[in-house]
């Protein structure tokens, strides 16, 4: 329990300092619909101007479903930069700074810490986001192999928070762990497996999709990605919060326990 919640803080404390930035700019704050703003905007236009127009998450998450439902090949052809912007906002959108603090207060309160209180604190409310533009970055190889370990571990954080919450929650999330684990014997991840697991618990298509993009990232950042993929153990290791380490963070996300 005490690993979870270290875990926890860890996150708590990233999105923190993540999103100081990523809401410092409130361009077109005036107006709470941005739509009309974003909808006439090209994709290149639009990522680029992302930490300008993110002024909240609910403008975050409404950017991030406007580049999800954009030509992905666009997405993947944006310089790096916009990328990480992305990635950035939709870590926010889906982890936004009133969520952080609410899960602050469970963590610092006196008494045993409820894990499924805590995951439920996260994921309560959370905006119904099509997180496809977060997994075309995520899929690039350059930026799984240049991004800052602690973004890449957000970005597969946010994935899986959003996707288990939209499969249903607690359940989907024990099903996501044994699949995961699984998938992870002998040292490599094995993505056929995990997504063969996943569909035999009834997981939607768009859901392995996140959760199998999700997994690529945490195992690039835990070495276990296998031969040919980048690895970032030593960077990862390197980022310490709370008395522990992103690895161990990751560790208890997904349930992987080496």
């Amino acid at each position: 329990m005490k690993k979870i919640i270290f875990s926890l803080t860890s996150l708590v404390l990233l999105c923190i300092l993540l999103s100081c930035e990523a809401f410092s700019k409130p361009l077109y704050s005036f107006s709470r619909d941005i739509s009309g703003v974003i909808g006439s905007m090209s994709t290149e236009e639009l990522a680029g101007n992302i930490d300008k127009l993110s002024s909240d998450p609910e403008k975050a998450a409404d950017i991030i479903n406007e580049l999800s439902g954009r030509d992905q090949g666009d997405v993947k052809n944006l310089p790096q930069t916009d990328k990480e912007k992305l990635l950035g906002a939709g870590v926010g959108a889906i982890l936004p700074t009133s969520k952080i603090g609410e899960t602050v207060e469970q963590l610092t309160a006196e008494g045993e810490k409820d894990y499924k209180k805590i995951m439920e604190t996260l994921s309560n409310d959370s905006p119904d986001i099509n997180t496809k533009a977060m997994e075309t970055v995520l899929q690039d190889k350059d930026v799984l192999a240049t991004t800052d370990a602690s973004t890449l571990a957000l970005g597969a954080a946010s994935l899986i928070v959003n996707t288990v919450n939209q499969e249903g929650g607690e359940d989907s999330m024990e099903k996501f762990q044994a699949a995961a684990t699984a998938a992870s014997e002998g040292g490599t991840f094995n993505e056929e497996s995990f997504k063969q697991s996943l569909s035999g618990s009834g997981f939607s298509e768009e859901s392995i999709s996140a959760l199998t993009t999700a997994m690529g990232v945490t195992s690039v950042l835990t070495g276990t990605a296998g031969e040919g993929q980048p690895n970032r153990k030593e960077d990862l290791g390197a980022i310490g919060f709370g008395g522990m380490n992103m690895g161990d963070f990751l560790d208890q996300m997904t349930g992987v326990k080496k």
